[in-house]
C-alpha cells in the first residue's frame, strides 16, 4: 500500500549563479528572469510503520518535517547538464555543480517544502536530482571515476552507528533528465525508498509462570558473529550507496556497495536495559521500543553465502526465584544462529522464546537384594 505525502514549495526569492560552477551555467542567468523556480515534492514509495520520528526510528515524509528530527528535511544533489536527451553525458562528474547537498525543509507546519536560495529552471537543457533523508551537513557525491556515460554513478558513503539508539533509517530517491516542460507545476517528485534492512525483535516465554514462584528478567540481547559474542563480528559498519539506482526496482542489486573486509564489521549490542517478562501470561511478549529498531547494510547471513558471514543471536536472562526456603537469582546465557538474508527495504523481526523447562524430581528404591552364602555369625556370650 502506498501512502503518497505531496508537499509544494513557494517560490520567493531570486536566482543568484555566483556561487554555482562551470557546464554552460550562464545560459540560465540569460533568462532567468523568465524561467519558474525548481520546487520539490516527495512521497514514500513503501509505506512506513508510524513512528516518533527520532533516532533509532523508521522513517517517513511527517517525520522529516517533525520537530524531533529537527526539522532536517532532507538534501538534494542536482547536476545541470546543457544536453536535452543524454543525462548521463560524458562530461559529467558528478561534482554537483547546481545543488550541493542543498537542504529542503518544512519549516511550518504545513505541506510546503523549500530550501534557500532558490534556484530556476534553465532555458535549454536537463538537470539529474539525487535525495537523500535525513539531510546530514557535510554529505558529499563521490565523483564518478569513468568517463564512459553508462558507468555513471553519483555515491555517498554511510557508516552504521554502533550505538542503536544513534542510528536512524536512510532514504533515498532521483529524478534524472528533469526538464521544465516535464514538471507542468515546477515540483521535482522524489519518490523516497528505505535503503537498510531494519530489524526488530520480540521476547516471550513458552509457558506461565507465577509472579509470587519467580521472576524471569531479559538482561541483554546481542548481535555478534559468533556464539560466544566476542571472537567475530557480523555486520558491515560502512558501504557505499548508489543514489542513482530505481527507487521502485524490484531487485536492488547494485545499491549498494558494502565494504565485507573483517576489520569493517560490528557486533550490535541491541537490548542492554532490564526487561521483566509478564510472567502471569505466557503468550505475553516484549517488543523493542521504537527508537531500538536495528538498521543495517543489506547482508547475507544464509547457509553457503559468498562471504561466509555468520551470525548468531545472544540472550542473557536470568530468574529470580520467589519461594521456597532457597531464593537464589540464577543467571542464563543461551545463543542461536540466524540464517537470513537481510534484504533492501525489508523489515525483519526476530520472534524469541524463551524455553522454561521445570526441574523435576523421579525416585525409584532398588529392592533388597539378600546376599547367600556364610552367615556372619555374633556370640553372645
Amino acid at each position: 500500500m502506498y501512502k503518497k505525502f505531496f508537499m509544494g514549495i513557494a517560490a520567493m526569492a531570486a536566482l543568484t549563479l555566483v556561487s554555482c560552477s562551470s557546464d554552460d551555467l550562464d545560459s540560465l542567468s540569460d533568462n532567468s528572469s523568465k524561467n519558474e523556480a525548481i520546487s520539490f515534492d516527495g512521497y514514500l514509495g513503501r509505506s512506513a510503520v508510524a513512528v516518533n520520528g527520532s533516532r533509532g526510528s523508521v522513517l517517513d515524509i511527517p517525520a522529516l518535517k517533525s520537530t524531533e528530527l529537527d526539522k532536517k528535511g532532507f538534501g538534494v544533489f542536482g547536476y545541470y547538464n546543457s544536453s536535452t536527451t543524454d543525462h548521463s553525458a560524458t562530461e559529467q562528474s558528478f561534482n554537483a555543480n547546481l545543488f550541493n547537498n542543498e537542504q529542503v525543509t518544512c519549516p511550518k507546519d504545513g505541506t510546503d517544502w523549500t530550501y534557500t536560495p532558490l534556484k530556476y529552471w534553465p532555458a535549454q537543457g536537463h538537470i539529474d536530482f539525487y535525495a537523500y533523508a535525513p539531510f546530514e551537513t557535510g554529505k558529499t557525491l563521490n565523483k564518478k571515476t569513468s568517463a564512459t556515460p553508462t558507468t555513471t554513478t553519483p555515491t555517498f558513503n554511510f557508516t552504521v552507528a554502533n550505538n542503536v539508539t544513534d542510528q536512524t533509517d536512510l532514504l533515498w530517491a532521483n529524478a534524472e533528465n528533469q526538464t521544465k516542460e516535464k514538471n507542468s507545476s515546477n515540483k521535482v517528485k522524489f519518490q523516497f525508498a528505505h535503503a537498510l534492512s531494519r530489524l526488530g525483535y520480540t521476547v516471550k516465554l513458552n509457558k506461565a509462570v507465577s509472579e509470587s514462584e519467580a521472576t524471569i528478567t531479559l538482561k541483554n540481547i546481542t548481535l555478534a558473529g559468533s556464539s560466544d559474542g566476542t571472537s567475530k563480528k557480523a555486520f558491515y559498519k560502512d558501504g557505499t550507496i548508489n543514489l542513482a539506482k530505481a527507487t521502485d526496482a524490484t531487485d536492488a542489486t547494485g545499491l549498494w556497495e558494502a565494504v565485507t573486509s573483517d576489520d569493517n564489521k560490528q557486533n550490535f549490542n541491541w537490548s542492554s536495559s532490564n526487561k521483566t517478562l509478564n510472567n502471569a501470561v505466557s503468550d505475553a511478549e516484549i517488543k523493542n521500543p521504537d527508537n531500538e529498531y536495528l538498521f543495517v547494510i543489506p547482508q547475507d547471513f544464509s547457509a553457503g553465502n559468498a562471504n561466509n558471514d555468520e551470525l548468531y543471536v545472544i540472550v542473557e536472562y536470568t530468574i529470580e526465584y520467589k519461594s521456597g526456603s532457597a531464593k537464589p537469582t540464577v543467571s542464563y546465557n543461551v545463543s542461536k544462529q540466524l540464517k537470513n538474508n537481510f534484504l533492501q527495504g525489508k523489515a525483519y523481526t526476530i520472534n524469541l522464546t524463551i524455553g522454561l523447562t521445570p526441574i523435576e524430581f523421579d525416585a525409584d528404591v532398588t529392592g533388597w537384594d539378600p546376599i547367600t552364602g556364610t552367615p556372619i555369625e555374633i556370640p553372645l556370650n
